[in-house]
């Protein structure tokens, strides 16, 4: 599952994904600054139990897309429940980037 990202300091998007590879380490990819200074530790462990969560979720979908074909899952409202786990204030997309 492929989610995209976007730095506070520098407004660029990226896949979330690369905020943990070896050669970030906690930083924005595209200006190299460090998303979460005094908690990258925090920060990376957060981001990879997300990206584990979200293959989990992905999997499980699809299991239940070839066993379960009479349930339905009422998308609309998981979105809606992922969009209120939006912790950003409104007011700060980095110059509109998201």
């Amino acid at each position: 599952m492929n989610v995209r990202a976007w730095c506070g300091l520098c407004g660029q998007s990226f896949d979330l994904s690369e905020v943990v590879a070896p050669a970030q380490a906690g930083r924005c990819p595209r200006c190299g600054e460090l998303l979460a200074p005094d908690y990258t530790a925090v920060l990376t462990t957060a981001v990879r139990r997300l990206l584990v969560a979200l293959a989990a979720t992905d999997d499980a979908a699809s299991q239940l897309g070839e066993v379960a074909p009479r349930l339905h899952i009422d998308t609309r409202r998981l979105y809606a429940a992922l969009d209120a786990l939006d912790t950003i204030p409104k007011g700060d997309t980095a110059k509109g980037a998201r």
